[in-house]
């Protein structure tokens, strides 16, 4: 017979705590171990005197001692929240369910459950695209270099092209349609152009396309779709110059890696080595500082996914931090 070694148990979180003598030990329910390291440094800078035990998934304990996983997400979480508490929280990335609060079984569950936290982004790689965090601290700190490249100007004209996309898609899926769901982004925003301005013509293009499809196929549902954007879309403070905190987090995630900041970061660290190749320094400086800076250099994927800057440079962490507060006030 299995057991359930670890999993959705908050009553058994709370009387541990209390049994224990540690009241501030508070187990967290995330959706992946991604998903862990994200909230850890969230909650840990919020509530420095919790100690928070983070259960990425459900493990089953098998008679002969084995355990296998039984599988993990948002809707386990979401099904379990009813019975959370201060000593065992939910967390998990919002997708559309914030925009569409007032319309999947998701949105209402999340937007009506204290000890259940959300990202309000789509996901948590759409923060960690935040463009204001990217020019002057990540580009520098991980080139020693600077960079006139424009952040905010290009995520503010990647997501004007892609807002009228977002409103349609939101609204379709409001309906039941499944004409343009999540995933769907990825035929928009994922490319293979390893150059920014390439890259985003190509996205403006195929986000056109698939707008005046939809104008056309469903002309007349536009009085209806524009009647959700105001009541649904802009009165939550989605914008047009912050659509991309709002489509498939994935997908934007992977374009802004591969696009932007891999083609660029690798030309800073060139420029860097030549900068210190061109110095008057002897052979053997020379080579030291160049084994020094190589030692430092690091590969960007981890390092963005590591992009916890979103923090004080966004109303989300605002909605974030009054979430939290309302859990342990």
């Amino acid at each position: 017979m299995a057991t359930l070694e670890s999993g959705f148990n908050p009553t058994y979180s709370e009387n541990a705590s209390i049994l224990t003598g540690n009241p501030n030990r508070v187990t967290v329910e995330v959706e992946d171990t991604i998903d862990r390291d994200f909230w850890s440094d969230l909650l840990g800078e919020l509530c420095p005197e919790k100690e928070f035990h983070f259960d990425p998934y459900h493990t089953i304990l098998n008679e002969d001692g084995s355990s296998e996983r039984t599988g993990k997400g948002k809707s386990q979480i979401i099904n379990a929240a009813p019975s959370f508490n201060a000593w065992h929280i939910g967390c998990v990335d919002s997708d559309y369910d914030w925009i569409l609060s007032d319309y999947t079984d998701a949105g209402k569950t999340i937007s009506s459950t204290k000890y259940l936290l959300q990202t309000y982004a789509y996901s948590i790689e759409n923060l960690m695209c935040l463009s204001c965090t990217l020019l002057g601290d990540f580009c520098s700190e991980n080139t020693e270099e600077s960079t006139e490249f424009d952040f905010d100007d290009y995520l503010t004209r990647l997501s004007k092209a892609v807002y009228p996309l977002l409103v349609w898609s939101t609204y379709l899926c409001s309906k039941g349609n499944q004409s343009f769901t999540p995933t769907a982004w990825r035929e928009v925003l994922v490319n293979t152009e390893k150059d920014p301005e390439a890259s985003l013509t190509q996205i403006e293009a195929k986000a056109k396309a698939k707008i005046e499809e939809f104008d056309k196929n469903f002309a007349d549902e536009i009085t209806d779709k524009e009647d959700f954007e105001f009541s649904q879309i802009c009165l939550k403070d989605v914008t047009e110059e912050d659509a991309y905190l709002y489509v498939r987090g994935h997908e934007l995630f992977d374009q802004i890696l591969n696009s932007v900041l891999i083609p660029l970061i690798i030309d800073l660290r060139n420029q860097h080595r030549e900068a210190i190749k061109a110095s008057d320094m002897g052979d053997e400086a020379y080579k030291n500082a160049l084994r020094e800076y190589q030692r430092k250099v690091k590969p960007v994927k981890p390092l963005l996914s590591k992009n916890y800057r979103y923090k004080h440079n966004t109303l989300i962490y605002d909605k974030i931090w009054a979430d939290v507060m309302q859990v342990w006030m």
